[in-house]
Order: structure tokens, then C-alpha cells, then sequence
């Protein structure tokens, strides 16, 4: 009988995968975030999972100084106004490397949540990060970003600051999960694993709002990489279905092949030899809609950012309203 963890919760939180940690020096603990001054810089904060991460950070810490930084700036003035006198807005171009070395030279901690990642060829935030020796953590989603991202390890363990890629729902919580799942048959004598499989569904977007929209786009034009007793496979995306039953609440959904971070680090890390995700979302006819969009759109179009951008505006009210039915909510079910 296989071995489940299941975790749903209403709306996407971030938390932390897997990092590159060092033991802090003289000069990083004079800024450490523990300080009643420290400073906090959430690029992307104008977006739905950024500026979800500034006010959570707000009510944990109330006295952090918060600087939101996004394209919007009548919006991220705004939220900067109800996060508190110690919360302000700041324009930064996060490809402009020398912008964003000159902002974090007075910040303790950068969360890089300006997605997607996908198609970014640079680590530009983690590495000025690093030059500035600032702590960093992202929510990346994309398997070459994180693979990327995780070559400045000794870079960053030689700075002596945590740099922590990986951190969002999926694949942060669900390689959690996976790990647990892993120390688990290894506590009960029950050997090493053979299989993992990580399934996901949503209830319309999730509340991540049009960022995630974009990623999943992006995603119908790569292949989906999943591994088989060791052998590296390559396989079409959102096809497979597979009827998965999340438990109680969400019971039994759809859902189909996509290439998604955890399954690389699965393998690579866990050592497991047979390894792959799948995805699904409500109401049902969106899966209808996102396997037309894999059979019939070209993948030219599909890997232009700027092409799917534009289709994601177009789509995105929609999507709205039908969140406004279908609600809001996000199940994970990793198994054996």
C-alpha cells in the first residue's frame, strides 16, 4: 500500500525548500534581520505572492522596515501605507544589476517573488545578493532557475549569508513532504523508496493571481522531464491523466503531466529512482483548456514571454470570475 502526505490550505504561503547556509560573519551579524532596524526588500511585491509575503512579514515582525518594490507603483505605495510607517515602496529593475546592488547595500534579507521564472537566463537578484552579502530567498517554480541558482552555493557559503532558492508552496512544501515521506520508510527499516510522485490541484488559480496563469502557459512548452528506475524520460505536457484522490474536501480530481522542479530534486537529492508531478485545476473545463492550448498553439508562441503575457491579459478576467465560484483553494498530495 503506498505511503500519502497530503497537506490543502486556502491560499499559497511561502516556505523554505532548500538552501545554501554558512555561518554568519562579523559584518553580516551587524545587519542580521533579528535587529530591531532590520530592513526587508520583497521585489515583486506588488503581486499577489509577494505582497502576501510583506504582510505576513508585517504582522510577524511589525517592526521590520518592509520596502515593496514592483512595477505599479500607485500600488505598491498603497499597500507600503497599510503595512505601517516602517513600510515604504521603491522602484527597482531587477535585471539592472547595479540598481539592485545599490538598493540592497542597506537591506538584510531580499525576497526575490518578481516571477515567473521561467525563460530567465540569469540569476541577476542572487547574484547581487551575494556580491552585497545580503541574505536571499526565493519562490522560484521553474527547474532550470533552481538548478541555476543552486551553482552559486559556494559562492554564497563563501560570503557567509543564506541563500535559500526553491521556497514557495510547489515545490517548497511538497519537497518538504517528499523528504518526510523519504525519512520515514527510512526510520521504519523500510528500505529507500522506488517511487515518488507529487500531485497538485487548484481551485482556480489558487489565489496566486496572473503570475501563475503565465507560468503554467510557459510550462505547456517544455517537456516534462520525469525519471523511470533511473533513466531520465521525456514525455508531453498535461498529458497522462490520472484520477487522484486528495482526501476529504477535495476528493477525487484530474490531473496531467508537467515539468516542475521537484522532480529533478527528488532524484537528484533524495536519491529516488522513479520520480514525477502532475497538476490539475477546477473547474474541470480549464484542464480542457490548458491541453488545447499544449495540442494546438505553437510551442514558438508558447516559449515567447512576451506572447504569453499578452494572452494571459486577455484571459485573466475570466479567470476571476470564475474563481469567484469555483473559490480558491490549493491540495497536495505526495506518494510512494
Amino acid at each position: 500500500m503506498a505511503t500519502v502526505v497530503r497537506a490543502c490550505m486556502p491560499l499559497p504561503p511561502a516556505a523554505v525548500a532548500s538552501s545554501s547556509a554558512a555561518p554568519s560573519t562579523d559584518a553580516q551579524a551587524q545587519r542580521s534581520p533579528s535587529s530591531s532596524s532590520a530592513r526587508v526588500l520583497v521585489l515583486g511585491g506588488t503581486g499577489r505572492v509577494g505582497g502576501s509575503t510583506a504582510t505576513a512579514l508585517s504582522k510577524l515582525r511589525p517592526d521590520l522596515n518592509i520596502l515593496i518594490a514592483g512595477r505599479n507603483r500607485e500600488k505598491g505605495e498603497s499597500l507600503a501605507s497599510k503595512l505601517g510607517e516602517e513600510s515604504e515602496f521603491v522602484q527597482v529593475d531587477i535585471r539592472d544589476r547595479n540598481m539592485l546592488e545599490e538598493v540592497l547595500q542597506d537591506v538584510d534579507l531580499v525576497v526575490h517573488a518578481a516571477g515567473p521564472f521561467q525563460r530567465e537566463n540569469e540569476c541577476t537578484v542572487l547574484q547581487a545578493a551575494i556580491a552585497t552579502k545580503t541574505a536571499y530567498i526565493d519562490v522560484c517554480d521553474d527547474t532550470d532557475y533552481s538548478w541555476r541558482a543552486k551553482g552559486f552555493h559556494e559562492q554564497a557559503k563563501d560570503c557567509g549569508i543564506p541563500a535559500i532558492t526553491t521556497a514557495g508552496i510547489y515545490p517548497g512544501v511538497s519537497n518538504v513532504m517528499a523528504a518526510e515521506l523519504v525519512h520515514a520508510a527510512r526510520s521504519e527499516n523500510a528500505g529507500e523508496p522506488e517511487r515518488l510522485r507529487f500531485f497538485y490541484y487548484t481551485a482556480g488559480t489558487g489565489g496566486a493571481g496572473p503570475t501563475i496563469l503565465t507560468t503554467s502557459f510557459l510550462l505547456l512548452a517544455e517537456d516534462v522531464i520525469a525519471y523511470n528506475k533511473g533513466e531520465e524520460i521525456k514525455l508531453k505536457p498535461y498529458s497522462g491523466a490520472l484520477s487522484i484522490d486528495f482526501g476529504k474536501g477535495v476528493r477525487k480530481k484530474n490531473v496531467y503531466l508537467l515539468n516542475l522542479p521537484e522532480v529533478k530534486s527528488a532524484y537528484k537529492v533524495l536519491g529516488v529512482p522513479t520520480v514525477s508531478a502532475r497538476f490539475g485545476t477546477a473547474p474541470f473545463f480549464w484542464n480542457w483548456g490548458m491541453q488545447a492550448f499544449a495540442n494546438f498553439l505553437p510551442v514558438e508562441f508558447l516559449r515567447d514571454k512576451n506572447k504569453v503575457i499578452k494572452l494571459v491579459g486577455f484571459v485573466d478576467p475570466f479567470v476571476r470570475a470564475i474563481d469567484g465560484i469555483a473559490g480558491e483553494r490549493v491540495s497536495m498530495r505526495v506518494s510512494t
